[in-house]
């Protein structure tokens, strides 16, 4: 009895073993955080450096996350800002970037980074900051496995991307191009060049006229319309026409023999 109780409880052991290697993620791949198919954000600078100067935590789960909070807005600040301009720099400088347990079932993270620009002489500056946090409640689920950093940080990033872009064209505007390095003015609309001083401005194209004639709406209406031609003959009658004549298309025939009768006598007598 005592064997087969022992038994018992080293397979009850072993069961628990392999569920708990089962249910962990160790061997569990995860795709790298991609931000290309996203929006560019092109700026008026010859060179964009990317900075690391996040502090190292003791107690962050940052190293056991399969992308690192850091990692994905390298990934992010690589991918999303290009340099569209020929002189000047700017710096994105990760100033804090961490994830960290804040209870039995929820995990945190933080997300700090700022972007500084400069010309080439460095007299004309702008910096925008951006930070954003974020909570993961696992539930059941043990909120500091591979899979669950790896959703926190997902969240974080989606939050981060918005903001960086909503920083840049408040505050970096007038810093901001398009693909071309042409600048950008009123959120994204292409600024107009303008002629030298004392020429005139190039004339908007005209819209040509729309004709005032009413175009008739069948076929039927365009034949009505059509001017009456006049009769190649004389008309026997009338042979050199008559007002009635115009205002009529069909021909005039002199009646038959016999159908004009001279007015009887008896006709002028009273009843």
């Amino acid at each position: 009895m005592r064997v087969r109780y022992w038994t018992g409880l080293s397979a009850l052991v072993l069961s628990l073993g392999v569920a708990a290697c089962s249910d962990g993620d160790a061997d569990q791949t995860f795709p790298p955080l991609d931000y290309s198919y996203l929006s560019q954000i092109h700026l008026n600078v010859a060179s964009i450096d990317v900075q690391d100067e996040a502090p190292a935590a003791p107690d962050s789960l940052s190293a056991k996350a399969p992308v690192a909070p850091d990692q994905a807005l390298k990934a992010m600040a690589n991918q999303r800002l290009v340099a569209s301009g020929t002189s000047g720099k700017a710096d994105f400088i990760i100033k804090q970037a961490y994830l960290n347990r804040a209870g039995d079932n929820v995990v945190t993270g933080a997300m700090d980074v700022q972007l500084n620009v400069a010309d080439a002489g460095n007299q004309h500056t702008g910096f925008v900051h951006a930070r954003i946090t974020h909570k993961l409640d696992a539930g059941d689920r043990d909120p500091t496995s591979r899979k669950e950093l790896y959703t926190l940080t997902s969240q974080m990033m989606q939050d981060m991307n918005v903001e960086l872009e909503f920083q840049i064209r408040k505050k970096l505007l007038s810093w901001m191009t398009d693909a071309a390095g042409t600048p950008l003015v009123n959120g994204g609309i292409q600024q107009q060049t303008l002629g030298a001083p004392g020429t005139e401005p190039v004339p908007a194209p005209t819209t040509p006229a729309l004709s005032t004639e009413t175009a008739p709406e069948s076929a039927t209406a365009e034949k009505a319309a059509a001017p009456t031609a006049a009769p190649s003959v004389p008309d026997a009658i009338f042979p050199t026409g008559s007002d009635t004549e115009a205002a009529t298309t069909a021909t005039q025939h002199s009646p038959q023999p016999g159908i004009l009768k001279l007015p009887s006598t008896d006709s002028t007598e009273t009843h």
